[in-house]
């Protein structure tokens, strides 16, 4: 009985995969110049073997298939991602920069709140509407109670926090989408990136909470303007980006 590779009686009515025969299992031995692979392969040393011979036929679904290395091209990329899934991703880069943008509007103009229609407050600056001049917050503050003081400086802290820790977010996401490869690297990139979110989307909504509960108990002379309103929705748009985030990346990692 021959041992030589070509002369083995091969099927024809099943499908053959043509493999390198220098495979993760003859590799060392070839290293060695050891061809004693002693599970049945040939025993003959390399200069006995034609070019030809340097193959090795297997069939089909053959145990083996699982320790044939993948080639470079085998692994996955967003291009192989369902339209559902992708459209997520466009969703969460195209309003997270948005919620980011609304959330940094409300927080810089003077019109959080209307003080019976004589000036406008907002977390940086007090107007007169009468004469529409402004001046700092700090000017009001100074002669108001103290805990619409630390009310005022807390809602600032967390909606500015939030603001910025949303635009870095949008800045990392477009990266994030940018990198086809889908790997472990990636995939731990989209949890950093939807915590940045998490963080931003809590800070923002604390904010408009607290401001809202304050109004509810303090300030209910005074009435609630559009700069308020758009922070609100901003937060709360936020936090929707950021509950598609998650499920994107776990779709993004778990998906075949």
């Amino acid at each position: 009985m021959s041992n030589k590779v070509g002369d083995l009686n091969i099927p024809t009515n099943k499908k053959l995969n043509k493999i390198n025969f220098v495979t993760a299992f003859t590799k060392p031995y070839r290293q060695n110049g050891n061809w004693d692979l002693k599970n049945g392969y040939t025993v003959r040393p390399r200069d006995m073997y034609s070019q030809k011979d340097e193959f090795l036929y297997i069939e089909e679904d053959s145990e083996y298939d699982d320790e044939i290395p993948k080639k470079p091209t085998d692994k996955r990329t967003t291009d192989d991602l369902g339209t559902c899934t992708t459209a997520l991703g466009v969703v969460c880069v195209i309003f997270l920069p948005i919620s980011a943008i609304l959330i940094t509007v409300g927080a810089s103009t003077p019109y959080w709140y209307d003080t019976a229609g004589t000036h406008s407050l907002g977390l940086f600056q007090r107007c007169d509407l009468s004469t529409s001049t402004c001046e700092y917050i700090d000017t009001f503050l100074s002669t108001a109670s103290s805990d619409m003081n630390f009310t005022w400086k807390l809602v600032t802290g967390l909606t500015l926090s939030g603001a910025c820790l949303l635009l870095m977010a949008a800045l990392f996401s477009c990266c994030y989408l940018s990198c086809k490869e889908i790997n472990f690297s990636k995939a731990s990139y989209g949890m950093l990136i939807s915590v940045v979110i998490m963080l931003g989307a809590g800070c923002a909504l604390s904010g408009t909470v607290l401001m809202t509960s304050y109004y509810i108990t303090n300030l209910q002379t005074w009435t609630l303007d559009w700069s308020f309103y758009t922070a609100a929705v901003g937060s709360g748009m936020s936090f929707l980006v950021f509950c598609i985030y998650i499920i994107y990346v776990f779709l993004l990692t778990f998906s075949d």
